[in-house]
């Protein structure tokens, strides 16, 4: 029900934009009637059409069903023709209607759908024409020639009849009025040369179509020539009528359809063209790319797809304001435009920031790639928007036909993966599609398109890591930490997602999710005794949202929190981009009663001036600064010195990452006030928190265990066997992925244990390949993950081999021999050993 008063209110908005559109057109077309629809079927706004009404008024009508005023045998199929139309096909449709004062109705109406963005459909447009009169007219002809006299010489409309050469004999006296030709000037002279060139050829085989099919009628619609040399549309109804006597012609009724067929030009250009550009929509671009592939196909060529993201477009748009934003839109659509003429086929705007270019000529790879290095120099130079130079970067994506994929869908998915490779290489790139992609860049893309739908899916979960007195060892808050629980990569950290996040906008959703779930569970802790506080991280995206400060006000008072028991992160960066909008923001906040902390300190550029100007009430001491307690002169020296100095602020410090007892203590010694880290507990889930807060231990679920159980001998290498690894089969299905490079710890005829960078679905639709040279030969062998474990960000996993026995048997005596040569020289010649750190080998990959 809920989605049902959305879409409607989606359309209200809709048509409250679009109001005053054509209001003259209507007013002086009575026979035009315009209405709207919604998905339910209900009238939202009429207009014209007054001919039609009746003298009945709008508002008696608007808010009534559409199938109330349809003949009831035509009412199923009317149906159908809306079904059609709210998946978005335009139709152009006949049926009887009950007209308001009772009487049946013929009408013809176009049927067009109302598309917003993301190609969502939330109503439709119905332009109709009461075309009674040419029915009965058609009829006429058939039962009773009669009645044509009568029709010639009283009807509003111009009506012809043509020798069987096409030579005009006869018109009725409304030829003047609509086409300027008095009477009898146009006698004898042949139809055909009123007719626009580009429609003579069907208006020739209709012609010889009606002369082989005697009374029945034909209707076309042609562009007709006026006297003064324009040309209008006109809807023609041929009748052949020369077996009667009293006709001896080609009955010919011609309608002025000018202004019903500019309406419809101008509704098609609306539903396929974005409004703030002009240029083609995505629904467009998608229709003309199935187009193409088919043409492609069948012509053997190739053509290429081409995607631009706008590099920080969003991040412009919420620091500069939208208008400036659409301007910029519009300058970079002119450019790029003025830039590509006559070399590509189509360029579109499909999202946001996002364009799509169409190119057909493609003779070889160079010269996509001068396309690409052209549109990226349209960035090149500022742009001049009002009193700014706005300099902006772009990337883009580039897929070629067929060698990036045979079909529309293949070609736009992996135009989007090129993307986000130029993303990820650096600003003002592109990148064309190969189908060696790595295990990590398919993973970014797979989360990227996943994530818009994640949270209506319900795949997020909040767990809990508790700050503790440094003193006491009491659980003093919690710190919420995201986790996306994908249905392919499982648990998936934030550091992997929050910044897709933040590009799409999901940002601000997914931060109102968690702040209420985070209130909801105060509220659960609180009311079972346990008084503990949280903390939620906020980003810079966010604080630069509008309507941010409200929306925790309102959180807050609808769980019934205090404000005291919740605290606010913040990073420093956030505080340095954008200092002056987040010291209001902050104060604002601060005023209510909420506690700011400025996390991850250490890590950026923070001075304590800008401390000092912020004012937080807590400093979060990053994990880097612990690591180096005791080991590292530097950072025991600096974090003491924080830590010192924050306190003469009035200033708490919480410790992060304190995994050592030497940690502790030392921290302790300082007068730290609280501490946090894996020495105490990892995350949680808000389950186990009141366990923790009672006094329990958690131990960490199913870590790798420390003796492997195994059938098979296993060789532990001193230094870790570099390799090539990648997924071969996911769900049953092949999947072609480049590799990925890994570090193996041991290896047996039964399985092996290897160090990622990259967290890996845990499961067992997932076949891995590893590619390994080990004594002159090059391995391929296959196996599943049965196991895993966290080393900070490195993941360690367990293998189990998938060999057939012949294999397993060549297995066992080639690395016998890998063995004992092992023992003699634990670095053989010949073989990537790794004997540099673990974290330096995977920081540079």
């Amino acid at each position: 029900m809920f989605f049902g008063r959305s879409k409607h209110r989606k359309l209200l908005a809709y048509l409250e934009e679009e109001k005053k559109t054509y209001p003259e057109i209507f007013e002086n077309s009575p026979d035009i009637f315009l209405f709207v629809i919604d998905l339910k079927g209900t009238i939202v706004n009429i207009r014209g059409g007054e001919s039609l009404l009746d003298g009945i008024e709008p508002a008696e009508i608007i808010g009534k069903k559409f199938k109330d005023f349809i003949f009831e045998e035509d009412k199923e199929k009317v149906n159908g023709y809306f079904k059609e139309v709210f998946s978005g096909i335009t139709k152009y449709v006949e049926y009887r209607t009950l007209g308001f004062n009772g009487e049946v109705l013929y009408v013809d109406n176009t049927l067009v759908p109302i598309v917003i963005e993301n190609n969502e459909v939330i109503g439709l447009y119905g332009l109709a024409r009461n075309i009674s009169v040419t029915k009965e007219l058609e009829f006429g002809i058939q039962e009773t020639s009669c009645k044509l006299e009568s029709l010639f010489h009283h009807s509003h409309e111009v009506i012809s009849i043509l020798d069987e050469e096409g030579r005009v004999s006869f018109h009725s006296s409304s030829i003047e009025r609509l086409f300027g030709y008095t009477p009898g000037e146009i006698i004898g002279i042949n139809y055909l040369d009123f007719v626009h060139h580009e429609d003579q050829g069907i208006a020739e085989r209709k012609f010889n179509e009606i002369l082989l099919r005697p009374k029945i009628p034909y209707t076309v619609e042609l562009r007709l020539k006026h006297k003064n040399g324009e040309f209008h549309d006109y809807e023609v109804i041929y009748s052949n009528q020369l077996d009667n006597p009293g006709v001896n012609g080609i009955v010919c009724n011609f309608h002025n359809i000018t202004q019903l067929k500019k309406m419809q030009r101008e509704i098609q250009y609306m539903a396929n063209h974005d409004l703030l550009t002009g240029l083609p929509n995505r629904r467009y671009f998608n229709e003309r790319l199935e187009l193409e592939v088919r043409l492609a196909n069948s012509e053997e060529r190739k053509f290429a797809v081409l995607f631009l993201n706008l590099d920080g477009f969003k991040f412009l748009n919420d620091s500069k304001g939208h208008a400036i934003g659409d301007l910029l839109l519009i300058e970079i659509a002119r450019k790029l435009k003025n830039k590509l003429t006559n070399k590509i086929e189509l360029i579109a705007r499909i999202g946001g920031d996002e364009f799509a270019i169409l190119t057909t000529k493609v003779q070889d790879t160079f010269f996509v790639e001068q396309i690409a290095k052209e549109v990226l120099e349209v960035f090149d130079h500022p742009f001049e928007i009002k009193e700014y130079q706005l300099y902006l970067t772009s990337s883009l994506g580039v897929s070629i036909y067929p060698d990036s994929g045979e079909d529309a869908s293949s070609l736009m998915t992996n135009t989007n993966l090129a993307l986000h490779l130029a993303e990820k290489s650096g600003n003002n790139t592109f990148q064309i599609y190969s189908p060696t992609a790595n295990i990590g860049t398919y993973k970014v893309f797979s989360l990227r398109n996943d994530l818009k739908h994640a949270l209506y899916n319900n795949q997020f979960q909040l767990y809990y890591q508790p700050i503790y007195h440094t003193g006491t060892n009491q659980i003093e808050s919690v710190e919420a930490l995201i986790r996306w629980d994908h249905p392919d990569w499982g648990i998936v950290s934030p550091n992997e997602f929050i910044h897709h996040a933040e590009e799409s906008g999901v940002i601000h959703e997914l931060g109102k999710w968690v702040l209420q779930t985070v209130c909801t569970n105060l509220r659960i802790w609180h009311e079972a005794g346990f008084f503990v506080k949280a903390s939620v991280n906020l980003s810079l995206v966010q604080f630069l949202r509008k309507g941010l400060v409200e929306m925790i006000q309102s959180t807050l008072r609808e769980n019934e929190i205090d404000p005291k028991w919740l605290t606010i992160e913040i990073t420093e960066s956030t505080m340095i981009e954008q200092e002056v909008r987040v010291l209001d923001k902050v104060r604002r906040i601060r005023e209510m009663g909420i506690e700011i902390s400025l996390d991850d300190f250490g890590t950026g550029y923070a001075s304590f001036k800008k401390i000092k100007d912020l004012k937080p009430d807590i400093l979060k001491l990053d994990k880097s600064l612990i690591d180096g307690i005791e080991s590292d002169i530097e950072s025991t020296e600096i974090t003491t010195a924080i830590i010192r100095l924050a306190h003469r602020l009035s200033i708490r410090v919480v410790a992060e990452g304190v995994e050592t007892k030497e940690q502790h203590a030392f921290l302790e010694k300082l007068d730290c006030d609280w501490v946090q880290g894996y020495l105490f507990s990892r995350p949680v889930p808000a389950k186990d928190i009141q366990r923790l807060l009672h006094g329990e231990r958690i131990s960490e679920q199913n870590p790798m265990p420390q003796t492997e159980r195994r059938k098979f001998f296993r060789i532990d290498f001193q230094y870790p066997l570099e390799a090539n690894m990648t997924i071969s089969e996911w769900k049953g299905k092949k999947v072609s992925l480049g590799n990925t490079k890994i570090l193996i710890e041991n290896i047996g005829p039964g399985g092996l244990r290897f160090l990622s960078k990259i967290k890996l679905p845990s499961n067992t639709d997932c076949v891995l390949r590893f590619q390994l040279k080990v004594l002159e030969e090059t391995l391929d062998i296959y196996g599943k993950i049965i196991h895993d474990s966290e080393q900070g960000d490195i993941y360690r996993y367990g293998v189990q081999l998938i060999v057939d026995e012949p294999t397993r048997e060549y297995l066992i005596k080639h690395f016998n021999q890998f063995q004992l040569l092992l023992k003699k020289n634990p670095i053989l010649p010949n073989h990537t050993f790794i004997t540099k750190e673990i974290q330096a080998y995977f920081n540079k990959l």
